[in-house]
């Protein structure tokens, strides 16, 4: 049972038993109010922000509030035909607590002029689900890991087809809006655990689930798993969920193939949604205007700092310092200048300069060079692969087009680029070791350019130059530099992949032989499911190569060597 009421201005919904927290929350300055209180910062970004207070007078085992900032025109027009998220929250958990499907206790929601709050139980000794898996069942797994992953996600595909059966459709499933509680407090035992649904601001009730939407909450679910779930997993799975639930159809692999389809459909969606966050205010970066040029940052760093390198980066251009000058030509300069900052020591600045009218003009309907490599550097980062974090662009503009454009990212620490570490580490006579870890480096290679090109991404210059080497424990960090020839947007054809190929070949010292540069295309097309293609591919990299001669940077500078 819920009461409502207005107190100071403001509507309350509050459930029977806990009217108290309409004189407990001071809403007239609600954020500063509680900065005397013990409360954890959970999330927060341009929408929402959400609040832990663990031991409350309100409720014993304590409560999440949830913050909503107002919206602007669009939100207000909408959610005059729609319900609010606040309200969706609110109806949702206690329909799903009404079918005895586990969420937090919605206590009370109240409604201002320029912000909302939800108040909820919190769910006490929990871990979101992903985090729990990636934490525990991540790598090689014992007999009893592999025993307890398979019970878990049993129990979590039993737990996604009852929220279907009652009616429930959640838009965002996602193993990170699943918590597992353990109700003993002493363990983490997964043998005496529940699961509980949230945030339901996403979720609709419906009289009937119809298997599309079935699928694509099960793709959701593949989809934040992907690290963990092996085939077998996914069958598994599918059989615990109940296959005569989801189709007509009897046939297990045809069903697993048609949800990863649409998991990797989701996967590019998502990766391409968060491509677009660098240059938007969002909660991990902004922009302003600084010094007289356009700004786009990383949060958490002093943006005068940044100001104040590019004036040091013209300087030691000036003066010509060696020690800080990096490289420079007509298109681009480079510096590496200290950063001090608790997070980051040094850093690069790359400036990109307007070399010609026609590039000035193209600049009036395009994005910058530098522009290209920020949206670039972040969207490697997003797809998980290596390379220098961009920390902020500086653009200068006139009359609306942009001139010089600066990238600032971190210095590569304890890397180098990969020719030179070929020069360095296999110079001499191979000995066994050497020669295990040559292997380790083709392999490790072949499968991140595999798996960049299976993402659709293309390095219009990928020299070996622009791959940096950094050896981890049996195995190595591979980071790629020069990400402003970076795309994302075009499929990888096969004529892409072989212009990669054969620009790595002619880059690669000749202390990589050919037996290592088969291993490394062999593995490649394993990786990329075109071991069919092997003739046809490795006849057009030969052709291609042997006009030219092998040329890559030696610790002295340019090399060139015949084949």
């Amino acid at each position: 049972m819920s009461i409502s009421t207005v107190k100071n201005v403001a509507e309350w919904t509050v459930r029977e038993g806990y009217e108290s927290i309409t004189d407990k929350i001071n809403l007239d300055n609600f954020r500063s109010g509680i900065n005397g209180e013990n409360y954890t910062l959970i999330k927060e970004n341009r929408v929402r922000s959400v609040i832990s207070m663990p031991v409350t007078d309100i409720n014993e085992n304590g409560i999440y509030i949830k913050y909503f900032k107002r919206g602007g025109y669009r939100d207000y027009v909408k959610y005059l035909f729609v319900p609010t998220r606040i309200r969706t929250e609110w109806e949702v958990g206690n329909a799903l607590l009404c079918k005895n499907i586990n969420t937090a206790l919605p206590l009370a929601m109240v409604k201002k002029k320029t912000y909302s709050l939800l108040v909820t139980e919190a769910v006490t000794n929990s871990k979101e689900f992903m985090g729990f898996c990636q934490a525990n069942f991540e790598g090689a797994l014992s007999v009893e890991q592999e025993t307890e992953k398979r019970k878990l996600l049993r129990k979590l595909a039993g737990f996604i087809r009852d929220i279907h059966e009652k009616g429930f459709c959640h838009y965002d499933l996602h193993t990170g809006n699943i918590l597992i509680r353990f109700k003993n407090n002493q363990t983490s035992s997964i043998y005496d655990c529940d699961l509980y649904l949230m945030d339901l601001h996403s979720v609709k009730i419906l009289k009937r689930m119809p298997f599309r939407k079935r699928l694509h909450n099960l793709a959701q679910i593949f989809n934040s798993l992907s690290s963990i779930l092996t085939k077998t997993n996914k069958l598994d799975f599918l059989r615990s969920y109940g296959v005569n639930v989801l189709s007509s159809t009897t046939d297990e692999n045809e069903l697993v193939g048609q949800i990863e389809s649409q998991s990797s459909r989701i996967r590019n969606i998502h990766y391409k949604s968060r491509l677009k966050r660098c240059v938007k205010e969002s909660s991990a970066f902004s922009k302003k205007r600084s010094a007289g040029m356009k700004m786009f940052f990383r949060k958490g760093y002093d943006t005068n700092r940044f100001a104040g390198l590019i004036e040091k980066h013209h300087n030691a251009l000036v003066n010509g310092d060696k020690a800080i000058v990096m490289k420079r030509d007509s298109k681009t300069a480079l510096t590496r200048l200290p950063l001090e900052n608790e997070k980051t020591q040094s850093v690069v600045v790359k400036q990109y300069k307007v070399s010609c009218g026609i590039c000035l003009i193209r600049n009036i309907f395009r994005n910058s060079a530098g522009k290209k490599a920020w949206i670039a550097g972040n969207g490697l980062l997003v797809y998980g692969f290596n390379t220098p974090m961009p920390l902020a662009l500086m653009e200068k503009k006139v009359l609306w087009i942009t001139t010089d454009s600066y990238l600032v990212m971190e210095y590569a620490r304890d890397c180098l680029e990969m020719d030179r570490y070929i020069l360095k580490n296999f110079h001499d006579k191979p000995s066994l070791s050497k020669l295990k870890k040559k292997r380790v480096l083709i392999n490790n290679l072949a499968e991140t350019i595999g798996e960049m090109h299976n993402r659709n991404i293309f390095h219009h210059d990928l020299k070996t130059c622009n791959i940096m080497m950094k050896e981890n424990d049996k195995s190595f960090h591979i980071t790629f530099l020069d990400f402003d020839k970076v795309s994302f947007e075009e499929e990888v054809t096969i004529r892409k992949r072989i212009k990669n190929l054969t620009q790595m070949n002619l880059s690669t010292p000749k202390l990589i032989s050919t037996t290592d540069r088969l291993r490394f295309l062999k593995e490649y097309l394993k990786q990329c499911n075109i071991i069919y293609e092997k003739k046809s591919i490795l006849r057009e990299i030969i052709n291609l190569s042997k006009t030219e001669k092998i040329l890559y940077v030696s610790f002295n500078g340019d090399v060139s060597e015949d084949w």
